[in-house]
């Protein structure tokens, strides 16, 4: 028994490191689950023998026969790709086995005449099983997985009971006196204690909630062995099972700091000196000023200075979703039916274009309850490495629909969902932001005022410097685990970065046009730079300061204050610079706020996409294409390509709203 199970745990070796090595490799695929699984077990057993090994049995042949079962066990399913995944499970398993013979024996009667005797012959065997089953899934189609593998197993227990029961005649009895012989029972002899075979199915999921974190998973599975339960003896079991796996995506375990926490852990820390006894490497941090034009210039402090300002800020008609999901982003803000009535399009005062946009289903919602004869199509996308594909893509349509009708009481007649596949103007699907730029959902409406631009008079704050360029570094340069610089206001976290190694040679942080991001009545920000070793040590930098000024609109003269108006292009095609309508309908806008005494300047963006020259390029002949259509000179306009981006270009709206031209007219008041 022994060897049985050496061999038994080197054939499960061989098998399973492969696989483990694989789900490790391999990223970017769904997550992995954990479950519970149950299956109705249906065990043919096919076989030809007299008896059980030294059990004593007259019967001439026990043949064929089916038996129910069950068994419970744990899943655990790990994907190497969104087609390709290990289902490794460890169950209990009972199943057994009911041989019924009858046979016909002459006899002679009391009376000494010629008679027959009907012999019942039954034999029930009873296993209990503990097994492991790693088995291959291949999605065949959304949420259709087929199954393949081994079940092994170690039989923890295998016993059977016996009897000959004499039938007929019913006055007659066996030589012991009894219509009963052979009654016995016990552990079978000569029982095999390991269950190898091949397994073979398919299961489907049925997921229980929008999220996708939680299944039901109908599955039938087919167990070929071509090994018996007993050996010596012609018996095999073969097993058809069907049951239901129950699974769930574990929730991410968080870091066990927080950035503020960890933050404040640096702070306690003294900054080593270069050459101290044990200490790899010193971390040092500098600024300086990043200027409009790019350009950069000493940082002695930050000046903020506010003004009345007209706000128009595109309201971008796209919902993104994550990958396989069609559950709303927890980017976008959310109200519920108590809150929709006192929503209202003046709460975007002194809001930038990204906050704005991330209310954009409460702003069609607003809107369209406002007009009630206005009508949207939602038009649902997915791309073709997603499973699910139209069916995916509808669902996503469907969320936005929900939302609007049941949270916003929109009438569903008044809205039209579609499913497609990519966008008629895709981005760039063969890269990782092009996909999720993609997975998205396209709102239009019959009436432009449902996504027209939203406007507000503000009161901005402009600064200078336009950002702040970090230089980050450790000396000497040696592999990092990680490094993260910290900008903070009376030692509250204002700003953060962070990423692997290497530590890059330079960190931008843009100020200009975010509200908010230097909190009035600051006087001051302080940096550090907190870098982590390949052994988890925290090697920080000296803290440095950078005074703030700070110039209010209620201090200052109406007779030398100006206004400040901005107005944001967006929509401009990939790797385009030609205005579309709505952009001209902007620019219909600015020349009405343009006068002799104006100053303006218009300054083209763009997104990551792309090497930094040609987004240089590219963001220049956009701001020359508006400027042009301004009829201003051109030496207005300038690019400024990826070098300063306004919006985080880790999302797809950031990426979408740095791809822009931004036309600032600055007018003196009188």
């Amino acid at each position: 028994m022994k060897n049985r199970m050496n061999y038994l745990a080197l054939v499960l070796l061989i098998l399973l490191t492969p696989l483990a090595a694989a789900a490790q490799s391999t990223s970017n695929t769904p997550p992995q689950r954990l479950g519970l699984l149950g299956n109705v077990d249906l065990t043919m057993n096919l076989a030809s023998f007299q008896q059980l090994p030294d059990v004593a049995n007259c019967c001439p042949e026990f043949t064929s026969s089916t038996s129910l079962g069950w068994l419970l066990g744990l899943t655990y399913i790990k994907p190497f790709s969104s087609d390709l995944s290990l289902h490794l499970r460890l169950h209990y398993w009972s199943y057994g086995a009911a041989f019924t013979a009858t046979e016909t024996q002459p006899v002679v009667d009391m009376n000494g005449g010629p008679d027959e005797a009907t012999i019942q012959h039954d034999l029930n065997a009873s296993f209990q099983q503990i097994s492991v089953e790693p088995l291959l899934g291949f999605t065949v189609a959304p949420d259709l997985t087929l199954l393949g593998g081994i079940t092994a197993g170690y039989i923890l227990s295998s016993t059977y009971d016996q009897k000959e029961t004499l039938v007929t005649p019913t006055d007659a009895t066996f030589p012991n006196l009894s219509r009963e012989r052979n009654v016995l029972s016990g552990d079978i002899p000569d029982a095999s204690v390991v269950g190898v075979g091949l397994t073979i199915g398919a299961s489907y999921d049925l997921p229980l909630n929008e999220d996708r974190t939680m299944f039901l998973s109908p599955e039938i599975l087919l167990t070929l062995s071509p090994f018996g339960p007993v050996s010596g003896v012609s018996w095999t079991a073969q097993h058809i099972r069907a049951g239901l796996a129950l699974s769930f995506v574990p929730p991410e375990i968080e870091d066990s700091l927080t950035d503020q926490e960890f933050y404040e852990f640096t702070l306690g820390l003294t900054p080593p000196s270069k050459g101290t006894p044990g200490v790899r490497f010193v971390s040092n941090v500098s600024a300086e000023g990043l200027n409009a034009d790019g350009t950069t210039s000493e940082l002695t402090s930050i000046s903020v200075e506010e003004f009345e300002s007209r706000r128009i800020r595109p309201l971008l008609p796209y919902v993104f979703f994550d990958e396989e999901s069609y559950t709303l982003s927890e980017r976008y803000y959310r109200v519920d039916s108590d809150q929709r009535d006192g929503f209202s399009m003046s709460n975007f005062y002194n809001l930038d274009a990204m906050v704005t946009y991330h209310h954009v289903l409460n702003i069609v919602g607003r809107r369209m309850t406002d007009e009630p004869g206005a009508s949207i199509t939602l038009t649902g996308h997915a791309t073709p490495e997603e499973r699910g594909g139209m069916d995916l893509a509808l669902e996503r349509a469907n969320a936005v629909r929900n939302y609007l009708v049941d949270v916003w009481g929109i009438s569903a007649s008044r809205i039209t969902v579609n499913g497609k596949g990519l966008p008629t103007s895709p981005s760039n699907n063969a890269e990782d932001d092009g996909r999720a730029e993609n997975r998205r959902v396209e709102i239009t409406a019959s009436s432009a005022s449902i996504l027209a631009p939203v406007e507000s008079q503000d009161t901005i704050r402009r600064t200078l410097p336009e950002a702040i360029r970090f230089r980050p570094s450790i000396d000497p340069r040696v592999p990092i685990k990680e490094w993260r610089l910290f900008v903070a206001r009376r030692g509250v976290i204002t700003a953060g970065f962070k990423d692997g190694d290497p530590i890059p040679a330079t960190v931008d942080w843009r100020l200009n046009g975010r509200t908010g991001v230097i909190p009035r009545g600051t006087t001051e920000l302080s940096y550090l730079l907190a870098v982590s070793d390949t052994n988890n040590a925290v090697v920080p930098s000296a803290t440095k300061r950078i005074p703030v000024s700070e110039r209010r609109l209620d201090e200052k003269g109406t007779q030398t204050d100006s206004r400040v108006d901005r107005y944001s292009m967006i929509l401009f095609g990939f790797d385009s610079a030609e205005l579309t309508p709505e952009h001209r309908a902007m620019v219909d806008e600015v020349k009405k706020s343009i006068t002799p005494s104006s100053t303006v300047s218009v300054t083209g963006y763009t997104d990551r996409t792309g090497t930094d020259a040609y987004n240089q390029g590219l963001s220049e002949r956009r701001a020359v294409s508006v400027a042009r259509e301004l009829g201003l000179p051109s030496n207005v306009a300038r690019g400024l390509g990826e070098a300063l981006p306004l919006y985080d270009n880790n999302t797809p709206e950031g990426r979408f709203y740095s791809r822009t031209v931004e036309v600032t007219v600055e007018t003196p008041k009188r």
